[in-house]
């Protein structure tokens, strides 16, 4: 390998060192991958631009007559012709038509008969003939054109085709609506009636049940109405007496803000209250403390009973207090409040909790005569926490519950002059009311004597339907509602239908934008081929002696000269892959897709291309382009390969130009992972086996293709 690399860079010394080798080495790779650029610029929307290519069209028609009307199809396509842009469409004279398919000056002539709108319309006769378009084409000029021109032929004739079964079926529809108007007049209310009266027997005993619920409803509405009238009437008349009574309203909303307020200044003196009474406890309590040798004094009892009163003070003012609060959160529902109830209850709970240790202080007095001095110690931290809490408590009363107990109160006066409102007016309104109940009242009434007489009818006469319905339900109509329908449709849309009876919508799979993008593949690999058949054309392939080179075996010669040739390939595939997005612009939904397999492309054909010419010569070089020409039409590059001879069918499976322009395809239209896969797996593949090729049969093959070329050079005609 080493012996190779050295080979490798012996060449691309010399092609530095030699300003021609250096320009034929960059011409090959650019005029290869021009090859490619110019072929897919010049194929970039050819279809596109049809609007260009001249199709001369002569008018002879003469038109005719049809339904009492002028009718000139020939006039009827030619202003349609002049919207269509898909062909430089030439209205001339038959002399100047003819002349100009004959010197090149249009691609096509179409003639419209002068007999055409008549023929046409003969459809509608008993002699019908059929009408005639003339259509000649120059099919020297160019192949293709002649199938472009092809396509103009065949849009004639379908604006004709068009125009004409519009025509034919808008005439038939109009006239057939003509005929048709007083059959249907009576046809169709006779068939209407018809079916009213069957389904009226079919459902006889449903419309029976039906009206008999609405008679038996309306009489339960009339009844219930006069309920509501009479306990309206007697709402209104509590509503007088209230008033008549002689209740101040204005009143009895001041006595209650004044209550409310008389509540809120007790509650005011309630919490102070409290605080004062755990005050004196406390006093008491520290009088007892300071008592020497823990002895019972005169006065321990009776201040034992006072500390009694007051718990019994606090706890009765704690009970009054919450439930007054209690009261108003569940008229009025406020977290102030709430909280305020809860902070008394925590209060209470700790009274209690002393009211259990004072009792227990007071057992003890009388068991031991004495006091337990670390028991009202005891009493009176706790209170001292409980007094803490108290005046907390009174701070928060006094910034967010009073001020939100005010705004309750405020709201529910506001709520008592709002009902007094309500009453007043509600007494003011018993005349609407009165009124609205006596209308209901007659709607009700009606109803029911409707219903009634409708139900005595049915009842009445619904064996007679029942008879006629029997009788007519033997009788076949023969589909005419549904012929009729059709016929009173819209005679120009019926005519538009059938001639254009459903649109199709295209959604393409793997779109490309344009014609050159989707034959970018074809030319890109086809450009890469041609780089490798240039390069063994214009380069050696086999080492030029230099200092060492003649210790060199002929298998390390073969790929080191394989290296160079492969260097300069990769670099045009690089180019060309490149150029292809970055300079014409081609679409691909995968860039650097398109760029591994150009290299992977380029790797593989050049692999091939050396091989055979380094084991082969000029037969290589031969058979070089010989697989180029068979590949051509067995890749489906540019047709699909079920339209090529069987021979080719055969063929493509096994060509590399199958699975080199699929990876390209993949690369611009969207990749199939699987198809990725497959296509380069085949083409590293078959450079392997090239490589193998030349591994094994270089040095064995090199003397025999030495003698023969000797041969060819003693020819004289052959290098």
């Amino acid at each position: 390998m080493r012996n190779a690399l050295k080979v490798w860079k012996q060449d691309f010394r010399n092609i530095i060192k030699n300003p021609m080798a250096l320009v034929i080495v960059v011409g090959v790779v650019i005029i290869s991958s021009l090859y490619a650029w110019v072929n897919i610029k010049a194929s970039w929307d050819p279809y596109g631009n049809t609007g260009t290519i001249p199709v001369a069209v002569v008018n002879n028609d003469k038109g005719t007559t049809f339904n009492d009307e002028e009718k000139n199809i020939g006039n009827e396509v030619i202003e349609k012709l002049r919207d269509n842009e898909k062909i430089n469409w030439k209205f001339v004279k038959s002399k100047d038509a003819n002349m100009g398919v004959v010197d090149g000056k249009y691609y096509a002539m179409i003639e419209i008969t002068p007999t055409f709108s008549e023929d046409m319309m003969s459809v509608t006769s008993d002699n019908i003939k059929k009408p005639q378009l003339i259509y000649k084409a120059d099919t020297k000029v160019n192949p293709v054109t002649v199938k472009i021109v092809g396509s103009a032929k065949s849009t004639l004739v379908d604006e004709i085709t068009t125009s004409f079964i519009e025509t034919v079926n808008e005439t038939i529809f109009t006239s057939t609506n003509e005929k048709a108007d007083k059959l249907e007049e009576n046809k169709y209310k006779i068939l209407k009636i018809k079916d009213s009266i069957i389904s009226i027997d079919r459902n006889m005993d449903t419309i029976m049940n039906v009206i008999k619920g609405v008679n038996t409803s309306s009489i339960n509405m009339k009844d219930y109405l006069n309920e509501v009238k009479s306990g309206i009437v007697d709402m209104v008349s509590n509503m007088d007496a209230v008033n008549q009574n002689g209740i101040n309203t204005d009143d009895f909303i001041s006595s209650t803000q004044n209550t409310l307020n008389d509540n809120l200044k007790n509650t005011d003196f309630n919490l102070a209250q409290i605080k004062e009474s755990i005050e004196r406890i406390n006093n008491i309590l520290n009088d007892m403390s300071s008592s020497a040798n823990d002895k019972i004094i005169s006065s321990s009892s009776s201040s034992v009973n006072k500390i009694n009163r007051e718990v019994a003070r606090i706890d009765n003012t704690l009970k009054a207090t919450i439930e007054f609060l209690e009261d108003i959160n569940g008229r009025k529902p406020s977290q102030s409040t709430s909280n305020l109830a809860v902070l008394l209850r925590d209060v209470k709970t700790s009274i209690d909790m002393e009211k259990e240790n004072i009792n227990k202080l007071q057992n003890d007095m009388s068991n031991n005569a004495q006091a337990n001095k670390s028991l009202i110690n005891t009493i009176i931290k706790n209170l001292n926490n409980t007094n803490a809490n108290m005046s907390n408590i009174i701070r928060t009363y006094n910034s967010q519950a009073k001020p939100e107990l005010k705004k309750i109160g405020d709201s529910l006066l506001t709520a008592t002059q709002d009902a007094s409102y309500l009453v007043q007016r509600s007494t003011k309104m018993q005349d609407e009311i009165n009124k609205f109940l006596d209308l209901a009242g007659d709607g009700s009434t009606l109803a029911i004597d409707t219903s009634s007489n409708l139900y005595q009818n049915l009842d009445e006469y619904k064996d007679l339907i029942k008879i006629v319905s029997e009788k007519l339900q033997t009788v076949d109509n023969k589909d005419i509602i549904k012929i009729i329908s059709i016929l009173q449709s819209n005679p120009e849309f019926m005519g538009d239908f059938m001639a254009k009876p459903f649109n199709i919508k295209e959604e393409p799979i793997f779109e490309v934008p344009n014609y050159g993008s989707a034959m970018a593949p074809l030319y890109t690999v086809l450009s890469l081929w041609v780089c490798g058949v240039l390069l063994v054309n214009v380069l050696k392939t086999e080492v030029r002696p230099f200092k060492g080179s003649e210790h060199f075996t002929i298998r390390q010669k073969y790929f080191g000269k394989m290296l160079t040739f492969l260097t300069i390939s990769l670099t045009q595939a690089l180019i060309v892959a490149l150029g292809n997005k970055f300079i014409l612009g081609i679409h691909t939904v995968n860039t650097w897709l398109m760029v591994l397999f150009s290299l992977v492309s380029s790797f593989t054909f050049m692999i091939m291309i050396y091989t055979l010419t380094s084991m082969f010569g000029s037969v290589g070089k031969a058979l070089a382009i010989v697989i180029m020409i068979i590949q051509l039409p067995s890749s489906g590059g540019s047709y699909p390969i079920q339209v090529d001879p069987k021979i080719f069918k055969i063929l493509q499976p096994f060509l590399p130009f199958t699975y080199s322009v699929g990876g390209f395809r993949e690369a611009v239209a969207g990749p199939l992972v699987s198809s990725v896969v497959i296509d380069l797996i085949f083409l590293i593949g078959v450079a392997i086996v090239f490589l193998l090729f030349g591994y094994f049969f270089k040095t064995p093959s090199t003397p025999i293709l030495k003698k023969f070329e000797h041969k060819l050079e003693e020819s004289g005609i052959v290098e």
